[in-house]
């Protein structure tokens, strides 16, 4: 999956090769004579390569990361929102302590920006010499078209990532299914381990869901399931991952620094859920069975391994509820 936020190298799998834009730099490079040419992705953190032509005077290879802090004609050109071009960096008194002129000797500079279908900022194409240039229109034309064969990738990879949502979306809740849920986490657990990142699940299941159907009818116990979700949606934050992965079942995938952190979490999310409750007069006493594991980033161990820990947890804990649940009427609640 493809989050705009990430960088793209992260992704697990793209629906377009990263190949196709390798081969269309190096063709730039060569009509243009350049010893670089990249395509970057810049973010709030800075840029990184995401493709570039391959010789040695190219300091610039996939997976370089530079911080936004550096001097980089692509950050000034993603300031600019707009096409970038300096022909002779050491003629303009702005550039001469510019990093890229005073470190790499680039003195020219060709850009243009690389937009999402919405719009926001991808990154940038551009181009850079050690020599001055003075490319005559037809080269901005040229750079323009390479750059719409790049943007339409982009518009296709979001196509696609609309269309895996639609296969991956819990229809009711609007969250993630048990499908999606192993997709997405998947990934963020390769990445966690990679930067070392720990992470955890936790484990809800909606107390008495079957009781809440029979006593008051399904679209109330539909309101239920919809309530945790946007319980869950409200407290958890972007980089975590929320799904319902079962008939009353749901899980999330957070990071977090210690097992205490999640176990604040779970009970944030319960009080999210109780004054949800409160705002809606119709709805019964909404609880929740929760089971929560935090995993060190070194751990062996996957999604359905911490699926069957932390659902254990919750069973065994539910046993011990259900002793004290027999017979409550919900519809006194109604």
């Amino acid at each position: 999956m493809i989050d705009r936020n990430s960088w793209l190298l992260d992704a697990d799998e793209l629906p377009i090769s990263l190949d196709k834009w390798q081969q269309n730099v190096g063709l730039i490079a060569n009509l243009f004579h350049a010893p670089s040419v990249c395509i970057f992705q810049t973010n709030a953190q800075g840029s990184l390569v995401i493709e570039s032509n391959r010789n040695e005077t190219n300091p610039y290879q996939p997976g370089c990361f530079i911080p936004r802090d550096a001097e980089l004609f692509s950050h000034v050109l993603a300031e600019l929102k707009r096409e970038l071009y300096v022909p002779d960096a050491s003629a303009d008194l702005r550039w001469l302590t510019h990093q890229e002129v005073a470190e790499s000797g680039f003195v020219s500079y060709l850009g243009v920006p690389l937009r999402w279908p919405s719009g926001q900022l991808f990154g940038s194409l551009c181009i850079l010499d050690r020599v001055p240039t003075d490319y005559r229109p037809q080269y901005f034309e040229l750079l323009k078209t390479f750059r719409a064969l790049i943007e339409s990738d982009l518009n296709l990879m979001v196509q696609s990532q609309m269309l895996n949502q639609m296969t991956l979306t819990d229809e009711l809740t609007g969250i993630y299914n048990r499908q999606g849920f192993r997709t997405l986490a998947e990934h963020k657990l390769s990445v966690a381990k990679r930067y070392g990142h720990t992470y955890g699940l936790i484990y809800f299941d909606l107390d008495n869901l079957h009781s809440i159907n029979e006593q008051l009818g399904s679209d109330t116990g539909d309101n239920a399931l919809q309530a945790l979700a946007q319980a869950m949606s409200s407290e958890l934050r972007d980089s975590d991952i929320a799904a319902r992965i079962g008939s009353d079942e749901f899980a999330a995938l957070v990071f977090v620094r210690q097992q205490e952190d999640m176990e604040n979490l779970a009970i944030r999310i319960q009080r999210k859920l109780n004054l949800i409750k409160q705002q809606r007069d119709s709805m019964p006493p909404l609880t929740t069975s929760v089971g929560a594991k935090c995993y060190q980033a070194n751990s062996d161990t996957n999604v359905d391994k911490m699926l069957e820990e932390v659902d254990r947890m919750v069973y065994n804990l539910k046993q011990k509820k259900r002793l004290a649940t027999v017979g409550i009427d919900y519809s006194s609640h109604h």
